[in-house]
């Protein structure tokens, strides 16, 4: 099942982990706007997708639909650069937790 622009603007959040305060700075939002947009209370203005999508580094595209194959690539490209910052003996620790879940 497809994830609702909500679910998609909460995750992306949470991925990014910003807290709906500094996302509400960043995006020139009363915080309580942004808790009801992720709540599923409505859609946000043309202005404030294009916020939303200049903050997060994504198109409306990311935000509105979603390619399983575009988010994969991401994902690992992301998973990627996280990995290129762990030192070693965290290196070992996520080994043994991907290895635990696959």
């Amino acid at each position: 099942m497809e994830k609702s622009f909500a679910e998609k603007l909460k995750s992306l959040r949470k991925y990014k982990r910003i807290t709906q305060e500094k996302l509400a700075e960043m995006v020139d939002l009363d915080v309580r706007h942004i808790a009801r947009l992720e709540a599923g209370e409505g859609l946000p203005t043309v202005t404030t997708l294009l916020k939303f999508c200049s903050a997060f580094d994504v198109t409306p595209n990311d935000l509105l639909s979603y390619d399983k194959n575009v988010y994969k690539d991401n994902l690992k490209s992301d998973i990627n650069d996280m990995l290129k910052l762990a030192k070693p003996e965290q290196l070992e620790l996520i080994k043994k937790l991907i290895m635990a879940v696959l």
